[in-house]
């Protein structure tokens, strides 16, 4: 076979065999990025609350990093009657938990929030807290923290804690609330501390 002939069948041979192929270019960085959705970053909140209460209320003040319409749920649970006042201000007991009542309220468009509870007993003590917890907040917060709170970076306040079987990460200050008999600079106004035995009064 001459050598034209030769180069002629072999280009066409090679012709055939490319046409019944397809080459598809793959971007593997882009398959991986499909595969392995980047990890949600954490979110720290700061929180920051006051208490001022009177013989029948009790009114929350407070301002955060948390987005509008986040939802803040202010407390107030009793100590049972064998507990002292150094107890309470102290944080050297455990309030009963089936004792708890609450209110919430709404973050304000400036990071604000006000919630007023009436005072159950004022003849008894107690333990106030204001709190941030997942299960209570609208889905468009919930997508920015997590359903449980698993998105929470921290912040003071930061505790873990469960309702209903289901464990949570949440934010909570607190206060302790003597009774009106205890008398002293224990009437007034309280800044709201992580650890209640650090709570301050608030001038």
């Amino acid at each position: 076979m001459k050598p034209y002939r030769l180069l002629t069948v072999l280009s066409l041979s090679l012709l055939f065999i490319l046409s019944g192929c397809r080459v598809v270019l793959v971007d593997e960085t882009l398959e991986q990025a499909e595969a392995e959705p980047e990890p949600k970053g954490k979110e720290p909140i700061s929180l920051q609350s006051k208490v001022q209460f009177s013989t029948n209320k009790l009114v929350f003040r407070g301002e955060t990093d948390l987005p509008k319409g986040a939802v803040i749920e202010a407390s107030l649970t009793e100590y049972p009657e064998t507990v002292t006042l150094q107890q309470v201000m102290n944080a050297e007991a455990e309030p009963l938990a089936e004792t708890k009542v609450s209110e919430t309220g709404e973050i304000g468009e400036d990071g604000t929030f006000l919630i007023v509870m009436k005072r159950s007993d004022p003849q008894k003590r107690y333990q106030v807290s204001v709190q941030f917890r997942p299960e209570l907040q609208p889905q468009a917060v919930k997508d920015l923290y997590g359903e449980t709170g698993e998105y929470i970076g921290g912040g003071e306040g930061f505790f873990e804690y469960e309702a209903g079987q289901t464990e949570y990460k949440g934010i909570a200050l607190f206060a302790p609330l003597p009774n009106l008999n205890d008398g002293g600079f224990y009437q007034g106004k309280w800044d709201m501390h992580e650890n209640q035995e650090k709570a301050r009064p608030s001038f």
